[in-house]
């Protein structure tokens, strides 16, 4: 539900106000076990751990820790954990620097983005194949690699990798980018932002790119 409404068509800056407070809530949502609508029942069972859920459930461990506002990984036989139901989907608007989750279809999340210095990032439709936390980023213009933590690192605190080689989804340690087409071509988030999506982005996701 939307947190207040507007009277006839909404302006842009009316309609960015709604979908910032629709995303507050979906958040608020998630991160509360207690409010289950849209969300699915997983009982432990012996021997079962945080990884073997989410891989059965076909979700993230840290997603798993969101829903259920765990701070570790200590459950036991007979908890009961809630987890969104549906497939999450990314959708990345390029002429407005938007990301888009979506959640069974429906709109979740959206958050401000950097995309690709002169149009660069490529167009269609991809598949996250790999994610990385605390990632190297290995530097184009000599090719070294650069580990996380190093003064000189720009790649974040995630990297959400497509099966198009060289590119994703990652953080920045430029925030102020963010809204701008300011990339080699790779979508760069604020480093709070990636992490609320790498933790709602399986391998597997769709990712779909617009102009």
């Amino acid at each position: 539900m939307l947190a207040r409404a507007v009277d006839g068509a909404p302006t842009e800056g009316q309609r960015r106000q709604l979908r910032d407070e629709l995303s507050e809530l979906n958040r608020r949502w998630l991160a509360t076990p207690s409010w289950t609508g849209g969300k699915t029942n997983a009982t432990v069972q012996k021997g079962d751990t945080l990884d073997r859920i989410a891989r059965r459930l076909g979700v993230t461990i840290e997603l798993l820790r969101w829903s259920n506002g765990l701070t570790n990984d200590t459950i036991r036989p007979g908890m009961t954990l809630t987890v969104p139901v549906g497939p999450v989907e990314l959708e990345v608007d390029k002429s407005d620097n938007l990301l888009t989750v979506r959640l069974a279809g429906r709109f979740l999340l959206e958050y401000s983005v950097a995309t690709g210095r002169d149009n660069c990032t490529p167009t269609g439709v991809f598949t996250i194949v790999d994610r990385v936390r605390e990632p190297t980023w290995w530097r184009p213009s000599d090719g070294r690699p650069i580990p996380y933590g190093h003064p000189e690192h720009e790649l974040g605190t995630h990297w959400l990798a497509w099966d198009l080689k060289g590119y994703g989804i990652h953080g920045t340690s430029r925030p102020e980018t963010i809204g701008t087409q300011a990339s080699l071509g790779c979508v760069r988030m604020r480093n709070e932002d990636v992490a609320e999506v790498f933790a709602l982005s399986p391998v597997g996701t769709r990712v779909t790119v617009r102009d």
